[in-house]
């Protein structure tokens, strides 16, 4: 990929600065932050007055769901990409990291990254997470929230308009999103979206420039936030006030991703993510301990970013 500098340089000023990191690798930007993507916490508003703002809290609630005849929470928990979002989240969200700023040196191996992952360990071990959400993706998810048997559900901007419109939606009007809880306040959303960039081969890298510019423009941007209900990279649109009167969880959704982490910046990043999906599952369905997933992904995660 073609460093964005010199003339290719992008003002990134405007932008969120957790989608600027995504893009950015050994201090050069390489990615331009186009449309975003951060999680959010899906709660029952008609059962929970406040929402959760750590862990601890969410779990002490999962009695609300007992008492309502549901499940507590769920997220994506089937091995796949979503695991590595859903398992980083924890990770990061207790202060722990996969990888370091390098991008190739593991850094998983740590306690905080043990208290995060057995977050989600004892979850299913106690039954605050359903058996059954160690094959949700996304979509189950959601099923399961808008049938009415999820109290707290993880999962990404989309779920709201579906939720409050879908005609098979049992809880139009009786939920609300807030940020996702971590060990002491605010979590550590795994960051999605889309980034945009350059061949280091084009031969028309000034016209790729002036698209891209065009695409990060406010103007672009609104337009894929009301024709998409796209979450914008742009800053300033999270706090333009007839766009929250039409997407009402845009705030929340930027307080998320003020707080997100991307995913691990790294070359090997194919090998990373199925490092920490295999060994985050095997811990999840409680085939071996939360310090020997952590040491397994270490090693994995120390021979993918070897290159060998």
């Amino acid at each position: 990929l073609q460093p964005l500098e010199g003339d290719l340089a992008l003002d990134t000023e405007p932008l969120l600065p957790s989608t600027v990191e995504s893009g950015t690798y050994n201090g050069k930007q390489y990615g331009a932050p186009w449309l975003t993507d951060g999680g959010m916490l899906y709660y029952r508003s008609d059962l929970v007055d406040t929402p959760p703002e750590t862990w601890g809290e969410m779990m002490d609630m999962c009695s609300i769901a007992e008492d309502n005849d549901m499940e507590c929470f769920a997220g994506q928990f089937s091995k796949y990409e979503g695991l590595t979002v859903n398992a980083a989240e924890a990770i990061n969200g207790a202060g722990g990291a996969i990888v370091g700023d390098d991008g190739s040196t593991p850094t998983v191996d740590s306690p905080q990254a043990a208290a995060g992952l057995s977050q989600l360990v004892d979850a299913f071990a106690n039954g605050n997470i359903p058996e059954e959400a160690i094959t949700y993706t996304e979509e189950e998810g959601r099923i399961a929230f808008e049938s009415g048997k999820l109290l707290f559900l993880r999962n990404w901007p989309y779920v709201y308009s579906l939720a409050s419109t879908e005609k098979s939606s049992k809880v139009k009007g009786k939920f609300d999103v807030a940020p996702l809880p971590g060990a002491d306040g605010v979590g550590a959303s795994s960051l999605g979206g889309h980034n945009l960039a350059i061949s280091a081969y084009s031969d028309n890298k000034a016209t790729a420039i002036d698209f891209i510019k065009f695409m990060e423009s406010e103007e672009s941007q609104r337009f894929f936030v009301t024709k998409g209900s796209a979450a914008p990279s742009f800053a300033a649109l999270y706090d333009d006030a007839q766009l929250a009167k039409d997407f009402p969880y845009l705030p929340v959704l930027k307080q998320s991703l003020e707080n997100a982490v991307p995913r691990p910046i790294t070359p090997f990043y194919p090998d990373v993510t199925v490092a920490i999906q295999d060994n985050a599952y095997a811990a999840l369905k409680g085939d071996v301990s939360v310090e020997e997933a952590l040491k397994d992904m270490q090693a994995a995660i120390k021979t993918a970013t070897s290159g060998e």
